[in-house]
């Protein structure tokens, strides 16, 4: 199962379901693909749009797909990658009205950089991204929660 997710954001992310929605169709992909579609309005006969799945019900789905494709942010990311999923990530775009800026083209940038999920990028072809995914391990996720937490320690301790 793949497990999608356009965010809460109310603009719509229609990109990637239309493309994910063609590759159904076309029989590329096979498996089922359920999308948590927030303010995204698509039909679809391929896909299973729900538009907000309570908390508990996504992190059944994220512990039940083989692969997450989600919009570029954060809590959506970090889920999937703290759970060792292959993530594909793909940026809302201030030019294609998808966002009010491209704050998730950073947020990519960083996932990216640290392994941790794949880029799918606007110039990218959604087949060739899923071929690359067979083969990405992700990189285990680590925080730096602690860290934080003892450098504030630290400097309220010295103030």
């Amino acid at each position: 199962m793949i497990l999608v997710l356009l965010g809460t954001f109310p603009i719509e992310f229609r990109r990637p379901l239309a493309e994910l929605d063609r590759l159904c169709a076309g029989g590329v992909i096979g498996e089922e693909v359920i999308v948590q579609s927030g303010h995204t309005s698509f039909r679809s006969d391929h896909l299973t749009l729900r538009p907000f799945i309570p908390p508990d019900e996504l992190l059944n789905l994220y512990d039940r797909a083989r692969l997450i494709i989600s919009h570029a942010g954060t809590g959506s990311l970090v889920t999937g990658v703290r759970k060792g999923k292959t993530v594909i990530a793909i940026p809302r775009l201030l030019r294609l009205g998808e966002h009010i800026d491209d704050h998730q083209l950073e947020i990519l940038r960083e996932f990216v950089t640290r392994g941790y999920v794949i880029a799918w990028n606007e110039a990218d072809q959604l087949e060739d991204v899923l071929q690359a995914s067979t083969a990405f391990v992700p990189r285990p996720y680590t925080s730096k929660k602690q860290q934080i937490i003892d450098y504030l320690r630290e400097y309220i301790d010295r103030a």
